[in-house]
């Protein structure tokens, strides 16, 4: 990727930090590749301090675009992608609500402290087992959160939307 595309795809995206950051280590691993350098080195070419460095990495981290091999008292491995990072798709306003909005206010307490008193784990099993949907992990806590009774005052909510 030339700098220019670079420039508007995915520094455009990013922090002043992030943007340091990720063009030091870019052009240090000669575009797309692979790179060895100290933080504190990282830190004081990108002109940040080493809380910044540490925070920056972790956004460029999960934005997919730096993949970082810690090494105590040695230069860690930087990994570089050239990802573009387009904004979001534009929903033009109109946003599903959640299941749990359309609860009385008792009933959706209850729903969120139960949803809340999971553990991160198995949080993430039941994301992964509705595939990342939303909507149908409000459907599966739904079932296991409420009884009978409060299934069946919310049977019509779960009947309008598509499974």
């Amino acid at each position: 990727m030339d700098l220019p595309t670079l420039i508007h795809s995915i520094l455009s995206h990013l922090t002043p930090a992030e943007q340091a950051i990720y063009l030091r280590l870019w052009h240090l691993s000669g575009g797309q590749g692979t790179c060895a350098v100290r933080y504190d080195d990282l830190a004081a070419s990108a002109h940040v301090s080493r809380s910044t460095l540490k925070r920056s990495l972790k956004s460029l981290t999960r934005r997919k675009l730096v993949i970082v091999t810690f090494q105590a008292k040695r230069a860690s491995i930087f990994e570089v992608f050239e990802r573009a990072l387009t904004p979001k798709p534009a929903t033009l306003g109109i946003h599903r609500p959640r299941l749990y909005d359309l609860f009385t206010e008792e009933d959706r307490s209850l729903f969120l402290t139960y949803k809340r008193s999971l553990s991160p784990v198995h949080l993430k099993q039941l994301e992964a087992e509705c595939d990342n949907d939303p909507h149908e992990l409000d459907r599966l806590l739904f079932h296991q959160a409420f009884g009978p009774d409060r299934q069946s005052k919310y049977a019509h909510l779960l009947e309008q939307e598509p499974t």
